[in-house]
This record gives structure tokens, C-alpha cells and sequence, in this order.
């Protein structure tokens, strides 16, 4: 099984829906009520729930920094892909690492 994600609100919706239709596990911030929530707050929802947090704020980087346990992140720059492209690496991401290796680690994407 896949890893299962929790999408910030800087990710793209089509890019949301194109990882569900490759059948992985996704819910939003915005779903789940955590909209303009300080991001701590999201890395702690992560953790529990035992979701990767998929990202482009690199604002949850410098948490990771800091020590804030999470399960993992996967991170890319908003700029470097086209909504396809971004979605073809974090669906690979989902496919190859698991839970254990991401955990407490940031993979770029």
C-alpha cells in the first residue's frame, strides 16, 4: 500500500484530483477543516493520522529544521513542474517509499 497524504492548501486542486485518480490516499487541509491553520498545527495532524504531508511551503522545511516530528514530507518548489509532471513524481513517490523510510525526513520531489 501506498503512502497516504495530507495536501496543504498550496497545492493545486488539479493536481488533488490527479493523484486520486491514480487511486492513492488524499485529503486536503481545506477537507479536513484545517484552512490557514499555523502549519504546526498541520504537521501535528499529519502525525497523527499518519500522513505524509505533501507541499510546496517550504515554511514546513524550516519546521523540519527545527525538530518537529512528523511522518514526512514530500516537497517540491511550486515552479519546477507542470501540474502533470507533479503529479507522475509524487504518484511514483507514493509507490516506491513507504512510511517507514519517510519517516521524520523531507524528500524532494
Amino acid at each position: 500500500m501506498g503512502l497516504s497524504l495530507l495536501c496543504d492548501e498550496h497545492i493545486p486542486r488539479p493536481i488533488v484530483e490527479g493523484l486520486r485518480r491514480r487511486g492513492l490516499d488524499v485529503v486536503t487541509v481545506q477537507e479536513i477543516g484545517l484552512s490557514s491553520v499555523k502549519d504546526k498545527v498541520i504537521m501535528d495532524t499529519a502525525q497523527k493520522e499518519g500522513r505524509i504531508i505533501y507541499t510546496q511551503d517550504a515554511d514546513f522545511l524550516r519546521l523540519h529544521r527545527t525538530g518537529c516530528k512528523h511522518v514526512g514530507i514530500l516537497y517540491h518548489h511550486p515552479l519546477a513542474y507542470s501540474i502533470g509532471e507533479a503529479i507522475r513524481k509524487i504518484a511514483l513517490a507514493c509507490e516506491v517509499l513507504s512510511t517507514k523510510e519517510m519517516e521524520g525526513r523531507v524528500k524532494f520531489v
